[in-house]
């Protein structure tokens, strides 16, 4: 195996840790269509995030993991990229449908499961990317199946992070603050907001890394958009807010960091809601430990913002915001996030933390990365926050 990043994990440990859930749940295999699922356990990284974005018969075909430790998995897919599996993967049997039968994806799935006696089974589906129209074939190939959501199993495995993969990070959150000096360095009066982003891009991408999503650069009123990808007609203009919101991937996992700053000089309302927001921040980090829950750190959060002049009702900024959400593999952001508030804090988990106020006429907002850590957090980035 040597995938294209050449990464090696420990495969074994993290295919043990599925399973032990799958005892917990008594499913007798698990169908793995997300494709950061599918490196995860398998070592073999899409080049896109092909399912669910696109549905075809190849991206249809899962990985399976048998509860049987007596049964490895399988890896299926369609003979188009045949030869790219199986350079990228441990897994030793992968087969290619359209190569090893005259079925169709579903029905071949179906003679595997039933080859490995578990097509009247229960069958775990990660339910948070599977689509109703897979389901349904899903029904129809396998009537006798019992089919469970089962995409918690990956949100809690994967939301921890081994030493291998918090490394990984570390080089990605380097890669993305050199972008974001580039930048800054680029935001000019005159320069054209897509100016700015191509710059950050191309910076990742001569680091070895590639963008987790469109970079998201605003200058002036347009930060108040919030997010929104950069113009090709909005230039910066002289004492104009610009923020910048970049996602860098290496070697498959991820950072997520904004900055704000002003190419000029700011106003002293938006020196005071950059102050207010600095304290905040530091506030939340201090507070931030193993065994909090994600809800707890959330409600801290909301009402220091509160304490700082920024309530949830508020007719002069209406719009204050608290982000925290987990970094790894994405294909956005991984756990624990708003959908999984009562995931507990762990030492391990590496997390994005994103205090901002919105202005009718800008936002001013910033994130950084930090690491659980035994008692408490450890933040990854370097590149100061104090920019206003």
């Amino acid at each position: 195996m040597r995938n294209i990043f050449d990464t090696r994990f420990d495969f074994a440990g993290r295919l043990e840790k599925v399973r032990h859930h799958m005892d917990e749940r008594g499913l007798d295999a698990m169908l793995v269509h997300l494709w950061v699922n599918q490196y995860y356990i398998s070592g073999f990284y899409h080049h896109l995030p092909w399912y669910p974005l696109c549905l075809d018969t190849s991206t249809e075909s899962p990985l399976i993991i048998f509860r049987d430790r007596n049964e490895p998995p399988i890896f299926l897919c369609g003979y188009l990229i045949y030869n790219s599996v199986r350079e990228g993967t441990w897994i030793e049997d992968v087969r290619a449908f359209d190569r090893e039968s005259k079925l169709g994806h579903m029905e071949y799935l179906a003679e595997v499961l039933k080859e490995k006696g578990v097509a009247d089974g229960k069958i775990g589906l990660e339910d948070e990317c599977c689509t109703i129209n897979t389901f349904q074939k899903l029904q129809k190939a396998l009537p006798g199946a019992r089919f469970e959501n089962a995409s918690e199993i990956f949100t809690v495995i994967r939301s921890v992070k081994d030493a291998d993969e918090i490394a990984i990070i570390r080089e990605a959150v380097k890669i993305g603050e050199s972008a974001m000096k580039v930048g800054i360095d680029a935001a000019k009066v005159g320069v054209a907001e897509i100016e700015v982003q191509t710059a950050v891009e191309m910076e990742m991408k001569r680091l070895g890394g590639l963008r987790e999503v469109e970079t998201m650069c605003q200058s002036g009123y347009r930060t108040a958009n919030y997010r929104a990808f950069a113009s090709e007609w909005k230039k910066i203009e002289e004492n104009d807010l610009v923020m910048v919101d970049l996602g860098c991937v290496y070697k498959g996992y991820g950072c997520d960091m904004t900055r704000t700053w002003p190419v000029g000089t700011a106003t002293d309302e938006q020196k005071k809601i950059a102050n207010d927001l600095y304290k905040v921040h530091e506030n939340i980090l201090d507070f931030m430990k193993p065994g909090m829950e994600h809800r707890d750190v959330s409600k801290f959060a909301h009402e220091e913002m509160g304490k700082c002049g920024y309530p949830v009702e508020n007719d002069v900024f209406p719009h204050r915001r608290f982000s925290f959400h987990g970094l790894g593999m994405g294909p956005f952001h991984d756990p624990p996030d708003n959908h999984h508030p009562d995931m507990v804090l762990a030492q391990g988990m590496v997390v994005s933390v994103q205090a901002s106020v919105r202005h009718e006429k800008y936002t001013i907002r910033f994130e950084d990365d930090v690491l659980i850590t035994q008692d408490g957090v450890e933040n990854m980035m370097t590149l100061p926050k104090e920019m206003i």
